[in-house]
């Protein structure tokens, strides 16, 4: 298993396989209409960015994209889409956020990281609690079609740096 620099080429091939609730997700927040619009419109504007990642293993290539955007000084947004060999790698995955993006978070001066996922989808609901990031409200008609999601958010407390202590517990020291 690996985690590098994703290309726009891996980028659209992860974003046409996406697990089905990813690409309900997904969609219903752009115009995009169908798999093929919606992966060129994700590897066109994803690769534009500098943290976005492809986890995956040399038999399979990529099977997840990870993206650590910036949306405004000290705020940032995770989004994360995957095959549906997810489960291959997910664990790998969970790891490198934690020895690597969060540190890298903190290098940043961030303060906030937050990210919005479709109501019902709780796999990834609780995904995000174990990486630390906790509800924080809930969005009506945040989709086109009048879908509702929530938000997800790590708020870290002024001067300190953030370090994963286990299973959802993200401190300040």
């Amino acid at each position: 298993m690996d985690f590098w620099k994703a290309s726009q080429e891996e980028i659209r091939e992860v974003a046409v396989r996406m697990r089905e609730r990813d690409f309900e997700e997904i969609e219903c927040v752009t115009w995009a209409k169908g798999r093929e619009q919606l992966a060129d419109y994700i590897a066109e504007s994803y690769s534009q960015h500098e943290n976005v990642y492809a986890c995956g293993t040399e038999k399979d290539g990529a099977i997840a994209i990870l993206s650590y955007l910036p949306l405004r000084p000290g705020v940032w947004s995770v989004g994360l889409f995957a095959t549906n060999k997810f489960k291959k790698i997910g664990k790998f995955l969970t790891k490198c956020i934690i020895k690597d993006i969060i540190p890298s978070l903190n290098n940043a001066n961030f303060h906030r990281v937050e990210a919005q996922s479709i109501c019902g989808y709780e796999e990834v609901h609780h995904w995000l609690n174990f990486i630390g990031l906790k509800e924080e409200c809930e969005v009506k008609g945040f989709g086109r079609n009048g879908e509702d999601f929530k938000t997800f958010a790590f708020v870290k407390p002024k001067n300190l740096d953030a370090i994963w202590k286990g299973n959802g517990d993200l401190q300040c020291v």
